[in-house]
C-alpha cells in the first residue's frame, strides 16, 4: 500500500483537472523545505545555475517559493534547470552570460533594471585542471575573471541596488581553498 500523500490520493491516484492541486498547493502542504522556508515574493539570482551545485541550490530555492534568475553561460543547462524548477510554480528567467565579461556582467544587472533579484548566490566557478608550472597569464585572468571578479562585480551590482532595502548575498566557495586534495589546481584554490 502507498502510504504516500492524504488518504484519497493513496487509495484513488493524485488528483488531476479541475479542483488538482497546484505548484503552490503542493509547496505548502508537503513536509520538507518549503514548510520551513517561505521564500514567496523573493527573487534569487543564482550563477552556475546550470548544473552541479548552482542546479541545486535553484532547485531548493524554487521549492521554498522564490522566483529565479538563472544565470550560466551553458543555454541549455540553463533551460533544464527552468523547466525543473516549474513543477514548484515559481517566476524563472535565463540568462547566458559569460561572467568573465565583466561588460556582460553590466549588460545582465540592465536587464534586470525592472526586477532586480534581492537575493544573489555567487556559485559560478572555473575548475580549470593545469600544471601550476604551465600556468600563463591568459589562463591565470580567465579563471581569477569567473572565480573571484564576477563574485566581486555581481555583489556590486546587488549592493548598488539595494544598499537602502538590505538584501541576501551568499558567495560559494570550495573547500580546495582551504585543503587542496587534487594537484593541478593551484589556479583554482
Amino acid at each position: 500500500m502507498n502510504d504516500e500523500g492524504p488518504p484519497s490520493e493513496r487509495a484513488n491516484g493524485p488528483r488531476t483537472g479541475a479542483g488538482a492541486a497546484t505548484p503552490a498547493d503542493d509547496r505548502r502542504a508537503q513536509p520538507g523545505l518549503a514548510a520551513m522556508l517561505d521564500l514567496s515574493g523573493r527573487r534569487a539570482l543564482v550563477t552556475g545555475a546550470a548544473s552541479g551545485i548552482g542546479r541545486a541550490i535553484a532547485l531548493r530555492l524554487a521549492e521554498a517559493g522564490a522566483a529565479l534568475d538563472l544565470v550560466d553561460r551553458d543555454a541549455d543547462g540553463l533551460q533544464c534547470v527552468a523547466e525543473d524548477t516549474g513543477r514548484w510554480g515559481p517566476d524563472t528567467a535565463v540568462h547566458v552570460v559569460d561572467l568573465a565579461d565583466r561588460a556582460a556582467i553590466e549588460a545582465l544587472w540592465a536587464t534586470l533594471a525592472d526586477r532586480p533579484p534581492d537575493t544573489i548566490v555567487n556559485n559560478a566557478g572555473a575548475y580549470p585542471e593545469r600544471s601550476f608550472v604551465e600556468i600563463d597569464e591568459a589562463f591565470y585572468r580567465q579563471v581569477m575573471a569567473v572565480n573571484l571578479d564576477a563574485a566581486v562585480w555581481m555583489c556590486r551590482e546587488l549592493i548598488a541596488r539595494r544598499a537602502r532595502r538590505g538584501g541576501v548575498i551568499v558567495n560559494v566557495g570550495s573547500v580546495e581553498a582551504l585543503l587542496p586534495f587534487k594537484a593541478d589546481l593551484e589556479a583554482y584554490s
